[in-house]
This record gives C-alpha cells, sequence and structure tokens, in this order.
C-alpha cells in the first residue's frame, strides 16, 4: 500500500481530503440537525473549516511540488539515458563505418590484382592474335592482288548496269509523274464541274421550295452552313452570314429545311456536300 502511494501521491491527497470532508459534514451536519437554534455557534463551524481547508490545500500543493520534482527527475534521469544511447549508436555507427572503408580498401586493393593478372594475360593473347593475324593478313593480300583486276572489271560492268537501270527508272518516273498529273487535273476539271453542277440544282431545290416573306424586295442573300447525311438529308441548317433581314433569313433556313433531302453527288464527292457553306441568293443565283 505504501509503495503504491508514493507512486501516486496525488491519488493519496486527493482521497485524504475526500475523507476529511466526509468526517467534517458528519461532525458539525449531525451538530446542526440536533441543535438548530444555537446560532451562536455558527461562526465557529465556519472557521473551523476555512482552517481545515487551508492544511488541505496546503498539503495538496505540497503533494503536488513533490510530485511535479518526481517527474523531473524521472524526465531528467530519462533524457540522460537517451541522450547516453544516441551517443552509444554513434559510437557503433562510426566504428561499422571504419569497418566498412577497411572492407572497401581491401576490395580495391583484390580488384587491382585481378585486373592486372587479367592485362598480362590479354597481352600475351593479342600478342598471340597479332601474329597469326599478320600471318593471315599476308595471305589475303596476295590472294586480293591476284583478284584485283577481275574485281576491277566486275564492279565496271556493275556500275554500268545500274547507271542503265537508274536512267530508266527515272525515265519511267517522270512517266508516271506526267499521267498522274494529267489525271489529277482532269479529276480536278471533272470535280469542279461536277460541283458546281450539284450546287446549281440545290439552289434550284431551295429557290422552288422558297416561300417570299411580305415586303422583301429582290437583292437579298444570305449564306447558311448545311450539314448532310448520305443521300442529301439534312442534319442541321443555320445562318452564318445574315442578309440584314432576320424574315428573309428565316425563309431561307425554312427553304432548306423544306428541300429536304437535297440534290447530293455518291461515293468520295459525297464528302465536299457533308458539310457546306451555301449561298441563298434567290434573285441572283448562287
Amino acid at each position: 500500500m505504501l509503495a503504491i502511494l508514493k507512486r501516486n501521491p496525488l491519488a493519496a491527497a486527493i482521497a485524504v481530503i475526500m475523507h476529511l470532508a466526509i468526517i467534517l459534514l458528519m461532525v458539525f451536519g449531525l451538530d446542526w440537525w440536533e441543535q438548530p437554534e444555537l446560532k451562536k455557534y455558527k461562526p465557529e463551524v465556519v472557521q473551523a473549516r476555512v482552517v481545515d481547508a487551508a492544511k488541505v490545500d496546503a498539503e495538496v500543493k505540497r503533494l503536488k511540488q513533490v510530485e511535479k520534482n518526481r517527474q523531473e527527475k524521472e524526465s531528467a534521469a530519462r533524457n540522460k539515458e537517451i541522450k547516453r544511447l544516441k551517443e552509444l549508436r554513434q559510437k557503433r555507427k562510426k566504428e561499422e563505418r571504419r569497418v566498412a572503408d577497411l572492407k572497401k580498401k581491401r576490395k580495391v586493393q583484390e580488384k587491382a590484382e585481378q585486373k592486372r593478372k587479367a592485362d598480362a594475360k590479354r597481352k600475351a593473347v593479342a600478342e598471340k592474335e597479332r601474329k597469326s593475324a599478320e600471318a593471315k593478313k599476308r595471305k589475303a593480300a596476295e590472294a586480293k592482288k591476284r583478284k584485283a583486276t577481275e574485281e576491277k572489271k566486275r564492279k565496271a560492268l556493275e556500275a554500268k548496269k545500274r547507271k542503265a537501270a537508274e536512267a530508266k527508272k527515272r525515265k519511267l518516273a517522270q512517266q508516271r509523274k506526267a499521267e498522274a498529273e494529267m489525271r489529277a487535273a482532269m479529276e480536278a476539271e471533272m470535280d469542279a464541274s461536277e460541283l458546281n453542277r450539284y450546287r446549281g440544282l440545290i439552289q434550284q431545290a431551295v429557290t422552288a421550295s422558297w416561300l417570299r416573306p411580305i415586303g422583301i424586295g429582290d437583292g437579298l442573300k444570305c449564306t447558311l452552313r448545311i450539314r448532310m447525311a448520305a443521300g442529301g438529308n439534312v442534319i442541321a441548317a443555320e445562318v452564318v452570314e445574315s442578309s440584314g433581314s432576320g424574315a428573309f433569313d428565316r425563309s431561307a433556313r425554312a427553304a432548306v429545311l423544306k428541300a429536304d433531302p437535297l440534290p447530293v453527288p455518291t461515293g468520295r464527292m459525297f464528302e465536299r456536300f457533308r458539310d457546306i457553306n451555301f449561298e441563298f441568293a434567290p434573285s441572283g443565283g448562287n
């Protein structure tokens, strides 16, 4: 029990205070209940409680100070132990680095010795190979000298054939390029003609579907962006350049939607009409 009280003096102090409070309550509480009319003893009771409470507070403060001193001593001892362990770890690390350096130096020396032996062996092998190579080189030089004339003739003949083949290839490439350019020009001319024809057909179809708004004169025009699916079905139509008249713009868009599907080409030419800017000018043409 004493050991527990020494480890927890604050808890012991609180327990003592609680017991004293209970005793005081029992003693002075019973006196008040038995003699309620003895008012002349009340000051003495109050004074006794104040004196006891002061002593209790002083004891509590003393015990708190004792506990604080104990905690400070424990903290100082713990910090000292931590410092000692830290110094031990630093010494161990220093020793480990020293051992590692020794191992590293020994490995460097061993590698240097191995390299020296390997270099000596490599030099011996290289010398042997050099002599063998020189012998082979002399034999090869003699064989090369004998074949030099034949090789020269063969290369000359191959060069002549190669030049002839290259000249023929260039001529054929020029012919193909000329033919391709001619075909491209013809296709471009045909495409331009076909494009103009279908634009005219679209202009006719939209104009035929157009209803002139009341009060709108001639000479107005607007540009619409028309997006179509295969077959000329209109997906969307919007005015991108106004005529200045909202009524005319709305009538032009309505005419495009009314003329759906619009006349368009098929195949690769249709891609030129999938998304077009169409100028609607009923009085002046497309």
